[in-house]
């Protein structure tokens, strides 16, 4: 998929999930999405599985788009084997390498949310040049909970 379909694929993402059965109509807030995605940054810290129903979207219709591994993961279930062969476990470890965001972007949607910004995953003492990095999207809905979750997720490098 070229870049310049993201955006076009992202919209599509959006009214999918918003027209999934979820109960809330309630909007996301900015505080509510640097919440949660300050969650996600805390899950790349203690590699603790346990996190991920706290984060993700308990729904068969949650997406993950990785850029280490070809194709959609499709549904929450399929987001711990992903998450396992990153090294994640219960009860979290001691990881080797930092995840952190620049340039992040919020955009408030209707009731659901697109957060955008560029990943970096490495030693963050390393020269810039060395450091992983890549643009990420996350699109941020309210589960029949009312809480907010991450609905869609997708990586790339650059």
């Amino acid at each position: 998929m070229s870049y310049k379909k993201v955006p076009t694929f992202v919209i599509v993402i959006m009214l999918t999930i918003s027209c999934s059965e979820t109960k809330s109509t309630k909007a996301v807030t900015t505080p509510e999405a640097n919440q949660i995605i300050d969650q996600w940054l805390d899950l790349w810290k203690t590699y603790d599985i346990n996190s991920l129903e706290n984060i993700f979207w308990d729904d068969p219709d949650c997406t993950y788009f990785s850029s280490e591994k070809e194709g959609i993961i499709k549904g929450f279930d399929a987001l711990t084997p992903h998450h396992e062969g990153f090294g994640f476990v219960k009860g979290g470890k001691t990881p080797t390498n930092s995840l952190w965001l620049e340039e992040q972007n919020t955009f408030l949607l209707n009731s659901n949310c697109v957060v955008t910004a560029i990943w970096y995953f490495g030693d963050k003492s390393a020269p810039r040049d060395s450091i992983q990095n890549g643009p990420v999207t996350f699109v941020l809905v309210r589960d029949d909970n009312d809480q907010v979750k991450i609905g869609h997720t997708h990586f790339a490098n650059y």
